[in-house]
Formats: C-alpha cells, structure tokens, sequence
C-alpha cells in the first residue's frame, strides 16, 4: 500500500514533508485530517507527557478525529525528520478514488482496531462480573458498554435495561455527574466523589464514584471506567460527626494557634464509667489529648497532601513519646474510603512501607456510634511472626467544617496495654470519647 501512494507522483499534493520537532495537530484542535505515516518517527503527547511513539511506516493517525468528527484528543509532534500522507476530510473521496488499494487497507486497518476494541469490551465484562465493586464502562459518548453484577445489585437494574443507554441516568442529579466527568476529561482520573442515585427498593443512595478515562495506544479517548459501592452509612456518619464539630471547630483552631491541644481537649471528654480505675483513666486521657494535639498539627499538612510534613510530625511525635513509654507502636493516616495514605512505626519489622496504598475497607470498625473512636482487631505477619501477631488499632475521624477527611489510627503496644493498663479490645471499645452538644 505504502510503495504504490509514495512513488506515485501525483501523490505529492497530499505529502506533508515535517522537520524534527514541529507539531502535526495538537490537542484539542477540530482539524479532522487523516494522516498516514510514510518516515520517520512521532510522537504523542498528552499536554506534556509523551504517551507513545509511531514509527512504522504505513500507520494511520487522527483517524478518531477523522471518523467521529471530535476535536483532538492528544498532540503529535515530529521526533526525527520525515514526511508524512495528509488526507484532507473533504477530499477523502477524490484520494480513495485515485488510490483504490490503499482504500482497502485502510479499511481493513480501522476493522481491525475496532475488533480489537470489540475484544477487550468483552473480556473487560467477563472480568469485571468477578469483581466486588460495581463497574461501569461507558463509550466516549457516555453510552454504557460494561455492566457487570455487581452495578445490578448496587442500582438496582439489570444489563437488560442499561445497556447503550446514558449513564447520567443512573443519578438523581444528572448535572452533577456530567460535572464530574467534565473533570475526569480534564485530569484523567478523579480520586472519589459521592453521587446519589434512587434505587427502586432501597430509595436514596449515597454512592461512591472512582473514575478513569480509558485511551488506544495512539491515545485516542475510549471512553470511561468507573467503580462504585455504596457508602450511605458512612455519609450518615459523616453527619452525626458534622453536628458534632461544627461547634468545636473555633476551639481547635486556637488550640493551634497557642499549641495548647493538651489542655482544651479533655474538658470534653466524658469518662466511659465512673468506676474506672486509675491507669485506665490516665490512657483515655493521653489516647484524647494525643488525638487533639495530632489532629491541630496534622490537618492542613494532611489536606495538601505534604508527605514530607506528615512524615515529619509522625516522627517527632514518636521522638517526643520515648521519655514518657507511650503505649502506641505505630500511626495511620488514610482517606475517607480508609485507603491507607500515610504509616509510621517504630518497629522494625512492621512492614509498615506495604501498608501504604492499602485498604481498611474489609475491616470492621468497632465501637459506641456516639462515640468519636473505633477499636480495630487485626492480625499482621511480621519477620518474627510468619503466622501473624495480634494488632489492636484505634481509629479517630480526622474532620475540618464538617466534612470527614479521613482516619487517623493509633496502633497500639498490646503487651503494654495489659501489664501496664489492664486493658484489652473490649475494655478500649467501652472507653467514650463524647462532645457536649
């Protein structure tokens, strides 16, 4: 196909000879030209991450543009001398007619990619009905391709009624899905956002929405990939929580501001039983005011995400509790999903480091509902336990103007909470950590 069109001297009004570094199309651009590689070498840049290159010659590229009529979806610069076919979109006709047998492989090369893509939808669906989460598949027209059991059960209808149909649908607000997904576009992936949808049986759902844009390997947008699951509890939570600290939160900040999170922290703390022992009282006590003045040094730092901060207090923290035998071995810090984003232990062979980009999800979180803590029981190998050693953790909701931000978990000595405490699990899921409303 190649040798015919480009020893063919009437093919020079369509050669478009490019120089090293000079850009064909860029990204977002509505030109809808075809283009057909005859030498040299391209790249493809995603703003300015090069995704891919093109070097053999015959490849056709901008052949989404050109089909669908849609505007750019990534820039292709020149990384070598070369020259290149440019097949105008109006005189695609004129170029097929003069050049039969490249019409032909043309075709034959966009049947191809198309059952390519066939193929992976399918094994995509045959996958994704394994998974626990519920997984949508939508074209770059936001029709849906993939729905597997899991969406069934968590929506509430059946691939029969959802297949090629809108997935702005599913929502109670179909703005604020196409919102979101307007920023999937432009970032790529989005971490979580929380989309409410009517079930026919269940009624109002809060549900929680993970979203990526799927691309070819010449990056042309497929469409998006999304997992869902339900988090109503957690939102109802979340709002037990809100009516709770809308009014602490001026108290906190001048805890900050005069580093004295020691001291404005127990006034509000109500003793779980009044015939608690000594010892007892002495750790509610530091687990409240460790968890306040953390909380104030943590929580700006832990909105912008600053890794090096966090580490930082995490360990000084650590430093600090060494002259006064703190009963904790390690700190957790992660998001609302209770996907682990930060951890610090002072023990060697925690394996603290593969905790990081873990999930809590599967783990019960118990304790009073009135209460501002949960108790975690767990069991973790480690390089002197193959077989697992017992972990007993305590989670405190790290919140700001009412809105959960995620969990900031103490891991606790469990040797040291009986010999020196007398307490276990059960006796910390009794321990109350009220506000007065």
């Amino acid at each position: 196909m190649l040798e015919e069109i480009v020893n063919n001297p009437a093919l020079n009004r369509y050669l478009l000879p490019f120089e090293e570094e000079q850009v064909i199309f860029r990204e977002g651009d509505n030109s809808q030209d075809l283009y057909i590689l005859a030498s040299g070498q391209l790249e493809i840049l995603k703003g300015n991450t090069k995704i891919t290159e093109i070097t053999e010659p015959g490849s056709l590229f901008g052949e989404m543009s050109f089909l669908l009529g849609a505007s750019r979806t990534a820039t292709v610069k020149a990384g070598s001398e070369g020259k290149a076919i440019r097949i105008p979109k109006e005189k695609i006709n004129d170029f097929l007619r003069d050049f039969p047998t490249v019409a032909r492989e043309i075709s034959k090369l966009l049947a191809q990619r198309l059952e390519q893509t066939s193929q992976v939808v399918y094994g995509l669906k045959e996958f994704c009905d394994q998974l626990p989460d519920a997984v949508i598949f939508t074209d770059r027209e936001g029709k849906i391709l993939t729905w597997n059991s899991a969406a069934e059960g968590l929506y509430g209808r059946n691939w029969q009624q959802m297949q090629d149909r809108s997935a702005e649908e599913i929502y109670e607000d179909p703005r604020a899905y196409q919102k979101f997904i307007n920023e999937v576009q432009k970032k790529d992936t989005v971490r979580e956002r929380i989309l409410r949808i009517t079930h026919p049986e269940k009624g109002t759902r809060f549900i929680s929405t993970s979203t990526t844009v799927l691309h070819d390997d010449h990056h042309n947008f497929l469409g998006v990939l999304s997992l869902g699951r339900d988090v109503t509890a957690a939102q109802s939570l979340e709002k037990r929580y809100r009516r709770i600290w809308r009014w602490l939160v001026p108290v906190l900040c001048a805890v900050a501001l005069v580093g004295a999170a020691l001291f404005f922290g127990i006034p509000y703390i109500q003793e779980s039983r009044q015939s608690q022992d000594a010892a007892k009282t002495e750790l509610q006590k530091q687990l409240a005011k460790d968890y306040f003045l953390l909380r104030s040094l943590l929580m700006d730092d832990f909105q912008q995400g600053d890794e090096e901060r966090i580490t930082t207090i995490m360990r000084n923290f650590f430093d600090a509790q060494e002259e006064v035998s703190a009963p904790y071995t390690g700190m957790i810090l992660m998001d609302p999903s209770k996907r682990v984003l930060y951890a610090y232990s002072i023990r060697a062979d925690s394996g603290m480091e593969d905790l990081v980009g873990s999930t809590y999800a599967g783990i019960e979180f118990e304790g009073d509902d009135d209460s501002l803590h949960r108790v975690l029981t767990l069991y973790r190998a480690g390089q002197g336990n193959p077989m697992g050693y017992k972990g007993i953790e305590i989670a405190f909701a790290m919140e700001k103007d009412g809105e959960l931000l995620g969990w900031l978990i103490f891991q606790m000595d469990v040797d040291r909470l009986a010999k020196t405490y007398g307490v276990d699990e059960n006796a910390l899921k009794k321990f109350e950590f009220k506000k007065r409303r």
